[in-house]
């Protein structure tokens, strides 16, 4: 890698008129101290203002004193006020909560005890129609599978109106033995049966299909995707369990729904091995969207939008060939599909509203509904209800059965409901007297407030409270600009003069009433200074370095180096102008002319270079010892700036211009550990007798916007107990090798 390669990927593309810290300033070169300079006109005006701040206080002290008792009276009152309007609000809040959770537990108990009712009643009707069945095909002496119960629908009708169910089922086993003759028997039988049940629901023929050629004369099984609708069963079964004509509500045609096996369906086949198994219980299936009604039938029974299939449950139990033999054998079993909204209705008064019941079962599924008054709204799939009413939740268990493997049995869910408020029910029992009343009494108190801050505040007048208060805005403009910038801004904001006895609060002279002056038409406080010398000192390897540290660690080394800098600074009459990160930038011959502002300025970053050194060393056991390899970079370029306020926001003194980017280019272009100048710096050391510090750099620098520019490497003797290092000029021949290390570690 050639040298002009290397130096140019150390360029990196800086501007410093655009990374300017909006807190930077002016260093205040003066302390009300020992080190006062006696012939600095401006320390000394300004130490007689901290003496006559002095004086005021020791004169008012008594009648400040009286104010502070008087202070400590009111924030005590308010104190208590405070105190007994929040024990007030507390109780009065309690009050109102205690009657929410009280109505809330009432209506969640209802809504329980409804949905664990409903459960009871479909076990029951279950168990009621299944001994009718048995009874009636044992009564006329008939075989099963080959049993049809006149008027299905007549008995169908009772349980819907009693439990609220939407379809009523029965499923005949039927051996493999059997299955010609069972075909048989129901192609015989099932218009006549079809017939008789719209018959008696309707009273006439209207909706049903009667093309009789639907009906399929083989057992049909749930299609799966891709496959024809209820294509023939053709696995070899022992037992079919096929849905044949005594169901409810009517079919609407004569197939596709008879000879349907139902345990090819879902997890049918598991849950009715389980029946088979239990005997005696009732099990439940996953929830599924289903409708086994007419669309404006269906809409009538659920509230909301009658496109949303509402999640039913199926409800299975056995029917046995015998009544009351516990030893018989299972032949059919009969089925139940419910809306578990059926429970939740017309349960609540009209005014009551936002209850949430969360439908739960085993099988992983949940859902939602919403009970506002007589109407259950369903929400979705999901459990929505707000976590902060954890607490009040009531869980009831709608699980009915009593056998010890229920919990494990293959296909069954069990279920349970889990009730909620919502903040729409409990808006219905809050009231604005807790709100009222701390409004009130804080009101009552703060009219005391005022009036008091309102003595306090002529006591103070009178007291020169703000003759103090004009002196701090007169020290904190003077710490933040120059001294011929301060009075410009003074003048343009009209501040009346401490000889007319005026003075003007702190907050007037703040940022934002500067920024105020920009509506007034004055000229822009800027000034050209035409023979200054700039400083841009980074800190190279601060990049990697930083990057393995702690925030704390990386700004208690910025800290020091930065705390030590300034001292220096003002000791040596340099003019910090900002720090960008862990770049430091100053300049001499500003805001005062300085002759030698380029030797004061060599000087002074040779001693910042000694004092680094120094410090690094110290902070080797606290930081790392990698700390002791960070050295800087330091970048001079002498030539006329531009300096003044921008009027705005958090305003401060800046500098713009060439020599301040030239400046930036010869410390990005520079070496660790020197001191690197431009040819106008050169020409200011050469003319200030200082020649014999300079040594040209061997190869030329291309620096952006400015070409290829002769620069110079600067050494500084410095005395032996001051500083073992020295700002020192680098081995030539080693330059490239200097440069490309820097790449390395990433600085800046």
């Amino acid at each position: 890698m050639t040298p002009k390669e290397v130096e140019a990927k150390l360029k990196p593309e800086r501007f410093i008129n655009e990374q300017v810290d909006p807190e930077a300033g002016a260093v205040d070169s003066c302390n009300f101290g020992s080190n006062v300079d006696p012939n600095d006109d401006e320390c000394q005006g300004r130490s007689s203002n901290h003496e006559i701040d002095q004086d005021e206080l020791s004169m008012t002290s008594k009648e400040t004193s009286r104010v502070r008792m008087l202070r400590v009276m009111v924030a005590g009152m308010l104190v208590m006020t405070g105190l007994v309007t929040a024990i007030a609000y507390y109780f009065l809040n309690g009050e109102e909560y205690q009657n929410f959770e009280t109505a809330y537990s009432q209506f969640a108990r209802t809504l329980g005890d409804a949905a664990l009712e409903e459960q009871k009643k479909i076990k029951d009707a279950l168990v009621t129609l299944a001994t009718f069945v048995t009874t009636y095909a044992e009564t006329n002496n008939l075989e099963w599978p080959f049993v049809l119960v006149p008027m299905f629908e007549a008995s169908a009708r009772n349980i819907f109106e009693l439990c609220s169910t939407e379809y009523i089922g029965i499923q005949n086993g039927v051996p493999n033995e059997k299955v010609d003759r069972y075909l048989e028997f129901i192609g015989a039988n099932y218009e006549d049966h079809v017939k008789e049940s719209h018959l008696f629901k309707y009273g006439n023929l209207n909706l049903l299909d009667t093309n009789t050629s639907l009906y399929r004369p083989y057992f049909a099984k749930k299609a799966k995707e891709g496959t024809p609708l209820f294509p023939k069963d053709d696995d070899d079964r022992d037992v079919y369990w096929v849905r044949g004509t005594m169901q409810s509500p009517p079919m609407r045609s004569y197939a596709p729904m008879i000879n349907l096996n139902i345990a090819t369906i879902g997890n049918n086949l598991a849950l009715y091995d389980s029946l088979v198994n239990l005997r005696y219980e009732s099990l439940y299936s996953t929830v599924r969207p289903f409708t086994a009604l007419p669309a404006d039938e269906h809409a009538k029974i659920h509230t909301g939008d009658a496109g949303v299939l509402h999640p039913h449950t199926f409800v299975h139990h056995p029917i046995f060939e015998r009544v009351h033999d516990p030893t018989s054998k299972i032949v059919s079993i009969i089925t139940f599909t419910t809306a578990w909204d059926a429970s939740m209705r017309n349960l609540l008064p009209d005014n009551v509203n936002g209850i949430l019941c969360v439908i739960k079962n085993t099988c992983d599924q949940v859902f939602t509904y919403e009970v506002n008054g007589n109407d259950a709204f369903y929400l979705g799939d999901v459990d929505i209800h707000d976590p902060k009413y954890d607490d009040l939740e009531v869980m009831v268990d709608l699980s009915l059965h009593t056998h010890q493997d229920f919990s494990t049995t293959p296909g069954h869910c069990k279920y349970s409901m889990h009730i909620y408020p919502t903040d729409t029910f409990k808006k219905e029992y809050a009231t604005q007297m807790p709100e009222t009343f701390a409004v009130t009494v804080a009101a009552t108190f703060a009219l005391v407030a005022i009036v008091f801050f309102v003595y306090d505040y002529l006591v103070q007048r009178s007291n020169k409270e703000l003759t103090k208060q004009a002196a701090r805005s007169d020290r904190l403009v003077s710490s933040l600009f120059p001294r011929g910038i301060k009075e410009m801004i003074l003048e343009q904001q009209d501040i009346p003069t401490r000889k007319q006895n005026k003075t003007v609060a702190a907050s007037e002279t703040t940022d934002s009433s500067i920024a105020s002056s920009n509506n007034q038409q004055f000229s822009p406080m800027a000034q050209v200074y035409s023979n200054t010398t700039i400083l841009f000192a980074d800190l190279a390897g601060f990049t990697s370095w930083s990057s393995t540290r702690t925030p704390a660690e990386v700004f208690e080394l910025l800290e020091t180096l930065y705390s030590a800098f300034d001292a220096i600074a003002k000791r040596q009459q340099v003019y910090k102008v900002e720090t960008i990160g862990d770049c430091y930038v100053a300049a001499t011959g500003l805001p005062n002319p300085q002759q030698d502002h380029a030797v004061i300025m060599v000087k002074f970053a040779a001693e910042c270079m000694a004092k680094m050194g120094r410090l690094m060393a110290e902070l080797v056991e606290k930081l790392g010892e990698d700390t002791a390899n960070l050295q800087m970079r330091v970048g001079l370029n002498s030539g006329p700036v531009t300096g003044g306020v921008l009027r705005g926001d958090k305003s401060r003194f800046q500098l713009f211009g060439d020599t301040m980017n030239t400046a930036s280019r010869m410390e990005s272009n520079g070496v660790a550990g020197c001191i690197h100048a431009s040819q106008a710096t050169a020409d200011a050391l050469t003319a200030a007798g200082r020649e014999s510090w300079l040594a040209p750099r061997e190869e030329k620098v291309v620096a952006k916007g400015k070409g290829e520019l002769q620069t110079y490497f600067v050494s500084v003797p410095m005395k032996p107990e001051r500083s073992s290092t020295t700002a020192s000029i680098p081995d030539q021949k080693n330059l490239v090798q200097l440069h490309e290390d820097e790449l390395g570690e990433g600085s800046y």
